[in-house]
């Protein structure tokens, strides 16, 4: 990465951070300038990001799902805008940006890391390589509806624990109802499922397509990316089911929210953290480049 992109980078996170601090600082200030000012930098950050992944798509138009650090940056591109509607659309007193602005400051963070770990991509071409590209593409939107979801499963389980003290909020964090937050985990989990399983079905082919060339890198069942993906996939499934149990419905579908966040953050960060052996993300065939998806 190039000292240009790094001050990009640091142009819109810091921004971002900027967002972060004036949202928190609901604790101590009640004006409305203060939100005027923490969903102004928000937008404002998001807008430098636009302007820099585009610039990174004119250069190469799979780079943002070819590689770890464009596929994060992209995650927190659409998450960053996910939370700037979702402050929007919400009364000024609810803390949105309290939940989303870390998530996307640590994605941006996290994206910077895997730039210093690898700081050149590979050309991506071939059939292969596009399916690779359309494979990402369905987990990365199945990744950004599960963070919505987690989101709204933390503000549930929060407003819950602040409903059951009967105690008013005093700092000025105001939450959604129960009835809204448990809508967003809802709404979000049923996107997010199909996206996945598509996501999951497209890798499913081209790792038994791989596994009949000689020449490319098949990726076996037992590979850790593999097996988080599969797990968070299936505590969807369960997730859907749970929908029409009213015993499942609320804090323990918010829980099962919770879980499928953590696998998923496993697989996009933790597997290359921990140092653990993965083929994901390696030479998919001769000459075709690296596609490194979730």
């Amino acid at each position: 990465m190039g000292f240009i992109d790094r001050l990009s980078v640091i142009c819109f996170a810091g921004t971002y951070g900027l967002a972060l601090a004036a949202e928190l600082a609901r604790f101590v200030v009640r004006a409305p300038a203060r939100w005027y000012a923490a969903a102004g930098l928000t937008a404002l950050a998001w807008l430098v990001q636009t302007a820099y992944l585009a610039n990174l798509a004119m250069k190469s138009p799979m780079a943002p799902v070819a590689s770890e650090f464009g596929s994060m940056m992209l995650l927190s591109w659409i998450v960053g805008v996910v939370g700037l509607y979702w402050m929007l659309r919400s009364a000024r007193g609810v803390a949105v940006g309290i939940f989303v602005l870390p998530m996307v400051l640590a994605l941006v963070m996290g994206a910077g890391w895997f730039a210093s770990r690898d700081p050149g991509w590979m050309e991506v071409g071939g059939r292969v390589a596009f399916w690779g590209a359309v494979h990402g593409i369905f987990l990365l939107g199945g990744a950004v509806f599960t963070s919505l979801a987690f989101f709204a499963g933390l503000m549930y389980l929060a407003q819950m624990r602040r409903l059951k003290r009967k105690r008013p909020s005093r700092t000025g964090l105001a939450l959604p109802s129960l009835e809204q937050s448990e809508r967003i985990n809802q709404v979000a989990i049923t996107i997010a499922f199909p996206l996945l399983t598509f996501g999951l079905l497209i890798g499913v082919i081209l790792s038994l397509s791989a596994a009949d060339d000689a020449t490319a890198h098949a990726i076996r069942w037992t590979d850790p990316k593999v097996l988080s993906a599969l797990g968070m996939w299936l505590v969807f499934a369960g997730a859907l089911h749970a929908r029409f149990r009213p015993d499942w419905r609320g804090r323990r579908m918010m829980i099962l929210t919770i879980v499928a966040f953590g696998l998923l953050v496993f697989t996009w960060v933790g597997v290359v953290a921990l140092r653990l052996p993965t083929a994901h993300g390696s030479m998919t065939s001769a000459g075709a480049g690296r596609v490194a998806t979730p």
